[in-house]
């Protein structure tokens, strides 16, 4: 018999609210102790190593004929220990405030850009960057030029106010914008002042020891709304899903196989960094991590279209550790440990007693994820294998039972805003089974198959 999607009416039982409560109950414990360790971990201390400089954040803006070359050039003459606002975040925060338009030859005029440079320097600001790079490209005396502007965000001084050229090879215009910023370049990020040599033979690092010399690698600045240095991100969305179940190997009369298709289902979560702003290495790579999701507007419905009231939901709740490959704004990878709930309920008609196949999975669910950038968009993707601790009335009518579970997700991020990103995802996760019946049993079968399929659509935001 098949078990069909229609409209909801159901409610959690007590046990599975119960759950939840105590499930909820331990991660604000564990969100107090990881917020307590950075606390402790932030104290300054008269006697610690100084600082690394912390490294500088940059904004590029370039408009006219062939300005993704032209911005390309600039960059090129950037040293790495500069980091540059993705272009997606600058355009964003010029249009918060209200630069929507190109600025064109205003922007090469002393008083025509009054009005524009306050404007500018709040858009610095909202993106966090300690200087913004305006280039306007324009022809001018029948040759091509560049006209750069170099403002900080803090006082009025302009660091370049000047036409370089674009005429000539490539490397033509990249030496002429060296020359006319390499000098800014070195007052705004400094190169790290080296060590004075002794005679001394510097010793070697043991295995597993860092080389000094690499130590402000492992602390660059913090971007917002980057993946790899985010302090939270929230999510909500919809999502359709479907369900089969089915056993193997069935023997006995009283087994019921199940179907859903589209049920729709709303969900969120979140996760949380609380040391996510300092630069103390892997504490604040860290995260908490929660998410629930119910079905809504959902019935099953008998054979002879009976409807049956259904309950579905989820509920995870654990830690995550993120390894950013090249922090902040590179690919990052995910290592997660969580507490899983899985619940499908369906109320049974007198006529069904012990045949619905419903479960209620209790799991530990551990599990890799990674975020791989492009351009203003993102792949994600990520692995799960779920080891249940209870599974469900549907398990304890048989003997002999071994529960253990899989899930993989893969998707596309799109940014759309500063901070704001749409999201489309595929989720899968499969329960597979295998029983061990002996004689006089009500219930045989050598096993069962429980799926779930899930499509999603979501809006988040990353700080």
């Amino acid at each position: 018999m098949a078990l069909l999607n229609a409209l909801l009416r159901a409610r959690a039982s007590r046990s599975i609210a119960r759950r939840s409560a105590i499930a909820i109950a331990a991660v604000a414990h564990l969100v107090g102790v990881a917020a307590a360790a950075s606390a402790v971990v932030l104290v300054p201390s008269e006697a610690s190593a100084e600082e690394p400089a912390k490294r500088k954040v940059l904004a590029v803006h370039v408009e006219g004929q062939n300005a993704a070359d032209a911005r390309e050039d600039i960059l090129s003459v950037l040293p790495d220990r500069i980091t540059v606002v993705d272009k997606g975040d600058v355009t964003a925060a010029m249009r918060k405030f209200g630069l929507s338009k190109p600025m064109g030859s205003a922007m090469t005029q002393a008083k025509s850009r009054t009005g524009l440079l306050p404007r500018l320097r709040k858009a610095a600001k909202q993106m966090d960057a300690d200087g913004f790079i305006v280039g306007i490209v324009q022809r001018y005396s029948g040759k091509w030029r560049v006209y750069v502007v170099w403002l900080s965000p803090d006082g009025n001084e302009l660091l370049v106010d000047e036409a370089v050229s674009r005429e000539g090879s490539e490397a033509d215009r990249r030496s002429a914008l060296e020359g006319a910023l390499s000098g800014v370049i070195e007052q705004f990020s400094p190169k790290p002042v080296e060590k004075p040599k002794d005679d001394k033979p510097t010793p070697t690092p043991e295995a597993g020891e860092k080389d000094g010399s690499d130590e402000s690698d492992d602390k660059p600045a913090r971007v917002r709304h980057e993946a790899g240095s985010s302090i939270f991100a929230v999510e909500v969305g919809v999502e359709a899903t479907g369900r089969r179940f089915d056993f193997s190997d069935g023997l006995s009369t009283n087994l019921r196989s199940y179907e859903l298709f589209g049920a729709p289902v709303a969900f969120a979560s979140a996760e949380v960094y609380p040391a996510g702003f300092t630069t103390v290495p892997v504490l604040r790579d860290i995260g908490l991590t929660i998410g629930y999701a119910r079905a809504f507007a959902l019935q099953s419905a008998t054979a002879d279209g009976t409807p049956v009231n259904t309950l579905y939901q989820r509920f995870s709740a654990g830690i995550r550790y993120r390894i950013p490959i090249s922090r902040p704004t590179g690919p990052v990878l995910g290592l997660s440990g969580q507490y899983y709930m899985h619940t499908f309920n369906v109320d049974e008609p007198p006529e069904l007693a012990g045949q619905v196949p419903n479960v209620d999975y209790s799991a530990i669910r551990a599990g890799i994820d990674g975020r791989f950038p492009i351009g203003r968009a993102a792949i994600v993707a990520g692995f799960d294998w779920i080891e249940p601790l209870s599974a469900g009335p549907v398990y304890d009518r048989f003997t002999g039972v071994g529960v253990h579970g899989i899930g993989g997700k893969v998707g596309l991020v799109v940014r759309i805003a500063s901070g704001f990103e749409l999201r489309f995802a595929a989720e899968y996760a499969r329960f597979f089974s295998d029983f061990d019946p002996v004689l006089g049993d009500a219930y045989v079968a050598g096993g069962a198959l429980d799926q779930y399929l899930g499509l999603r659509l979501s809006g988040a935001y990353v700080e």
